[in-house]
């Protein structure tokens, strides 16, 4: 099943640790993993690094710590990178692989087991992070674009749409039912 990053952590929390969720969950998926591919974005490096993880369970978290060192240290923004581990020799038209921060934070997402995303969860709270940091993908938020303007009628005619995780679209829902007034018309 495909598991998206809440985004409401990662864009609405300024003291959001986020190399600290990276490490984890990397580390935590990486168990499950044979397969590596990581380079940067900002700066164009033209390093870029892919092959077989270590099989020893102690090594390969160590190779994973010292690939995201690498990353960390090396990119203008924590959120540019590319990161990629699966079970499978990773191709351009593999699967999604179980791990993959393709770019940025929006582009990041997970492809596990409901067993193994259970596990993760646990991970997660054992190191005092939220077990909501990613969510089914089926459980995103669509609704027709809700900006406001002269132009919104005319964007929701064309079919915009705006997308929200599930937290983000509970901070949203609860600030629009906040702000509205029964007695002022809407659009």
């Amino acid at each position: 099943m495909l598991y998206t990053a809440e985004l409401f952590y990662l864009e609405n929390q300024a003291d959001f640790p986020f190399e600290k969720v990276v490490a984890v969950t990397a580390k935590t998926v990486g168990q499950w993993c044979t397969y590596f591919q990581a380079g940067l974005i900002i700066p164009d490096d033209e390093e870029f690094r892919h092959g077989e993880l270590p099989i020893e369970p102690a090594q390969k978290q160590g190779f994973i710590d010292e690939l995201l060192a690498w990353i960390f240290s090396h990119t203008v923004t924590p959120e540019l990178f590319h990161l990629i581990l699966d079970d499978e020799p990773i191709t351009e038209t593999s699967k999604v692989p179980k791990f993959c921060h393709a770019d940025d934070t929006g582009c990041w997402v997970l492809n596990l087991t409901a067993s193994e995303f259970a596990e993760l969860q646990r991970v997660w709270v054992d190191n005092g992070l939220s077990p909501d940091l990613f969510y089914p993908e089926s459980e995103t938020i669509v609704v027709p674009y809700d900006g406001k303007g002269l132009l919104a009628p005319l964007l929701r005619w064309l079919g915009l749409t705006s997308s929200y995780t599930p937290r983000q679209w509970r901070a949203h829902s609860q600030t629009t039912f906040a702000n509205w007034s029964p007695t002022e018309p809407q659009i």
